[in-house]
């Protein structure tokens, strides 16, 4: 029989959060291997202890085949990574089904850190706000709050190594705010990503093509929704196209992996 393991501070668990927050990242130099060793060492026991590193080089330089380049390009890689958007710093912290997707329709409500933290101290009222949200409902709400309420005190810590630039966390402020488009057809991106790119420029993702449709995106074999488009003189736009309404913006922190499946950070 399969066990999971619900400690959430056990060192198998504490290596994938150091994995995932790297990944989501984009930060190359830390792989599985080394992160074994930053874990296993004790150089990291949290996921704010990699922003620490730079204080304990020595100790950095001491594991092995750990050369002074390789040290230097890890902490320049840190560095770098430091400054972030909300909607990067929710979904890197691994929580329970909470990916980009998920961070990007939060930070519609929810405008700082700190609000999201006194949120999940108050749950019950928080659940209320978060499920009037469009496409987030109990059970995501429940996960995001309990995840940032058992994790208080690392999320904390790594709050205070890090910078979460003002003024870009909220994504309905972009050049598609109050727009509504549906998307149709086989294009070179995943669904899931383009409409993340659309929604982080404020825009409004449907299901369905009505008059109230402000562009229908549509690639090959697109079918019926196109032909409706059409009748109802709805804008029609090709990927390019999109791309060039949103000035090419297609959203720099959407990763290889979607969405959080791992739930155990």
């Amino acid at each position: 029989a399969f066990i999971k393991c619900n400690n959430i501070h056990c060192p198998s668990r504490l290596e994938r959060s150091i994995l995932y927050w790297c990944r989501k990242l984009e930060m190359d130099g830390i792989g599985e291997k080394l992160a074994e060793q930053l874990c296993s060492s004790g150089l990291v026991s949290n996921i704010a202890d990699l922003y620490r590193l730079k204080e304990r080089k020595e100790k950095l330089l001491a594991l092995e085949r750990m050369a002074e380049k390789s040290a230097n390009n890890i902490l320049d890689e840190l560095e770098n990574s430091k400054s972030m958007t909300l909607i990067t710093f929710i979904s890197a912290l691994g929580l329970p089904r909470i990916g980009p997707e998920i961070a990007t329709l939060v930070c519609t409500e929810v405008e700082s850190l700190d609000e999201l933290i006194e949120m999940s101290s108050n749950q019950e009222e928080s659940i209320e706000k978060l499920v009037k949200i469009d496409r987030i409902g109990e059970v995501v709400a429940s996960l995001l709050l309990e995840g940032v309420a058992s994790r208080r005190e690392s999320i904390l810590d790594l709050y205070a190594q890090v910078e979460i630039i003002e003024g870009e966390n909220k994504p309905n402020r972009g050049i598609l705010s109050g727009k509504t488009l549906c998307i149709t057809g086989t294009l070179s991106r995943p669904r899931k990503e383009i409409a993340l790119s659309i929604k982080s420029e404020g825009g409004k993702v449907v299901s369905s093509v009505s008059s109230n449709l402000d562009y229908l995106v549509a690639g090959e074999s697109a079918g019926t929704k196109l032909e409706k488009a059409r009748g109802l003189e709805v804008k029609v736009l090709n990927e390019e196209e999109l791309d060039e309404l949103i000035g090419g913006r297609i959203l720099s922190e959407a990763p290889r992996e979607r969405q959080s499946t791992l739930g155990e950070f």
